[in-house]
């Protein structure tokens, strides 16, 4: 590619005012993503690398729909994906490309490829998950030297060992597209709330992180920098459980306080809950499901938005709709009988702070290409926005780029 260089760092938990210092320039560019679709950064990044909806990038919630297994905690692997991506295009372009714990990469053709995936039930050990779900590159420029000096990757910072490969990629040689996603800050400010001592180490080891891989990208003219922060967190304020009522419509049956069969499941997703019916289901079986959510929305502050364009969401249900709380609401898989609570729950260890999807995103990017003035768009906008910045093109994307914002009158 003779186009410069993109860089796009994703930080989960990265407050805006943060953000901003960080990339601090004359001519940073605010890109702002509106309310709606996507607030957990799995599936936003999806979008992002496709320029498509979450209907269609196969990658519809941070974490993937395992009902038989929902202890399973897993980044994307790329079968999953089904529109084209950033990555492929730059490739096909000739360029280099890098994902550094990026989602929905694993076992991708990206030439440098670290997707650090959770997936223990499927290997013996770390090591042998991450050389497996890494690219072939990766493995033997950067990783088969670490396990060989022995190092235990369950005591390495995720966030610290991706700082790391990333400076080493970028002083061998050119990476004409580099996308990282740092995840630790946002797990401190889930786990502990959104200040703290933990929270405040958390910042610090994240804008090192940032400033390390920046300082190897070394800026030139024609490059791009694009800072990706994820949907504000807000304080847990409401714990639901809305699988609650489709146990008792008769609608799924538990083991204890497992899932043991279901026709119809709603899976979390931090602040939402998608609702999952099997697709050979009829539809007086959907109706059945919509109903009884309904009622549930009508005594607590849920609302419930049907989805058109589910189809096919796994290899086994259609997503029929989406439950949405107000900031704050965060949902639960368990199909117990345990009330709605507000606050603290003595039954759950959850979050303590959630993704606001009703408050926008404010990404920062500098660079040629990019449009001029504060614009506005969804995740998939903003893929699209860059990919023309870049001079590709995204050939399944269903967005049409970043627009000037609208003023209010």
């Amino acid at each position: 590619m003779e186009a410069g260089r993109t860089l796009i760092l994703a930080v989960d938990g990265l407050e805006a005012f943060e953000a901003t210092s960080l990339l601090h320039a004359p001519d940073t560019r605010t890109l702002t993503v509106r309310p709606g679709g996507p607030s957990e950064s799995a599936p936003a990044l999806a979008s992002l690398t496709t320029g498509a909806t979450v209907a269609h990038t196969g990658v519809a919630t941070e974490e993937p729909f395992d009902p038989t297994a929902p202890e399973r905690r897993s980044t994307w692997y790329s079968a999953a994906m089904r529109a084209q991506t950033l990555f492929c295009r730059v490739r096909e372009a000739g360029g280099m490309c890098a994902a550094l714990q990026w989602p929905a990469t694993a076992g991708s053709g990206i030439d440098l490829c670290l997707p650090l995936v959770e997936d223990l039930r499927h290997y013996r050990n770390r090591w042998q998950m991450t050389e497996a779900t890494s690219s072939p590159r990766m493995v033997a420029e950067h990783l088969a030297q670490r396990r060989a000096a022995g190092v235990q990757l369950s005591q390495v910072a995720p966030d610290a060992l991706v700082a790391e490969i990333a400076e080493e990629a970028l002083a061998a040689g050119r990476i004409d597209l580099m996308a990282v996603r740092l995840t630790g800050l946002g797990a401190a400010r889930r786990c502990a709330g959104l200040d703290g001592p933990e929270v405040s180490r958390s910042l610090s080891d994240t804008v090192e992180a940032i400033q390390r891989i920046r300082s190897a990208f070394a800026t030139q003219t024609d490059d791009r920098v694009v800072l990706v922060p994820g949907r504000p967190l807000v304080p847990t304020a409401l714990l639901v459980h809305p699988n609650t009522e489709l146990a008792a419509a008769g609608l799924l049956r538990t083991d204890g306080t497992r899932i043991a069969q279901f026709r119809a499941l709603v899976w979390p997703d931090g602040p939402r809950g998608v609702i999952h019916v099997r697709r050979e289901e009829p539809a007086a079986v959907r109706e059945q499901t919509l109903a009884a959510l309904r009622e549930l929305g009508a005594h607590t502050r849920l609302t419930l938005r049907e989805v058109a364009d589910g189809v096919g969401a796994t290899r086994e249900t259609d997503v029929i709709g989406v439950l949405e709380g107000t900031p704050g609401t965060v949902f639960g898989l368990p199909a117990t009988h345990r009330p709605l609570v507000d606050g603290e729950d003595p039954y759950y260890a959850g979050p303590r702070a959630v993704s606001d999807p009703s408050a926008p995103t404010v990404t920062s990017a500098r660079g040629p290409g990019l449009p001029e003035g504060p614009v506005e768009g969804s995740w998939a906008d903003l893929g699209v926005t860059l990919a023309t910045a870049m001079g590709v093109q995204l050939p399944d994307a269903t967005a049409s780029g970043m627009r000037g914002m609208v003023q209010p009158v």
